[in-house]
């Protein structure tokens, strides 16, 4: 069995290190390298992928650290060559916000090292792709999103001070459009970055809003998802056109 691409994940953690570490990279039988290795391998373990005994072994997560050397115009000499496209991603999204990066490895370390399960993964349309934080990330704020008790309460809140529910990008109401049978249904959205999710941490009323299922289509249509102030900006310059046909 052949071991797995490098995932989201996986890059962003490793990333975090090699810019925690550099310029001076820990050797191969260095302790750091040993944990990070360990690491890689108990989150293969919570997201259930499969790999051989070599999955994320030492000489390999050493290689990846030199895959990112390549692309480091700090550093001046080559790196390793034929490092995957997923570096390059993951280097853009993240090498100029480091902040961002500490945040969301830190993140995927936490929920990885807790007792909380991980989501199951979701069978995704061809053409719907993860966030860029990764899978763990992603798959743990759907799963809030569908927070059926919390829904409930945002629903309620904003039933008692509005009198409906309505789309907050777009202002689609489904009982307007759909009678009765539109009575009361409305999707919820978390609008916390994920990168700042934490174990255990209780979700804000004031953090969901409520929206359209177009709407939040377009929201996590692709990577990095929109915000919902995003989205407004969208629908006022195409303002004019049907949103909702």
């Amino acid at each position: 069995m052949r071991n797995p691409t490098w995932s989201r994940d996986e890059l962003i953690v490793t990333l975090d290190f090699y810019f925690k570490h550099t310029p001076i990279i820990p050797g191969k039988s260095s302790t750091q390298i040993h944990e990070l290795s360990q690491f890689l391998n108990l989150l293969r373990d919570r997201l259930d992928t499969k790999g051989n005994e070599k999955f994320r072994n030492i000489n390999g997560v050493y290689m990846k650290l030199m895959n990112f050397r390549r692309l480091d115009p700090e550093y001046s000499g080559k790196g390793l060559e034929r490092g995957g496209k997923g570096d390059e991603i993951v280097w853009d999204i993240f090498s100029t916000d480091l902040r961002k990066l500490s945040e969301t490895s830190e993140s995927i370390r936490s929920f990885v090292y807790s007792d909380n399960p991980i989501p199951p993964q979701e069978i995704i349309e061809e053409n719907d792709e993860e966030g860029e934080e990764g899978k763990v990330l992603t798959r743990i704020h759907r799963y809030r999103e569908r927070n059926t008790k919390l829904v409930r309460r945002k629903k309620k809140k904003v039933l008692q001070e509005l009198g409906f529910l309505s789309c907050e990008c777009c202002s689609f109401d489904f009982r307007e459009v759909y009678g009765e049978h539109g009575d009361g249904f409305i999707e919820c959205h978390h609008n916390k970055p994920i990168s700042q999710l934490k174990v255990g941490e209780k979700t804000k009323i004031s953090e969901l809003s409520l929206v359209c299922s177009n709407c939040h289509r377009m929201i996590h249509k692709r990577k990095p998802w929109l915000s919902l102030d995003d989205l407004k900006k969208i629908l006022q310059i195409n303002e004019g056109k049907s949103v909702n046909p």
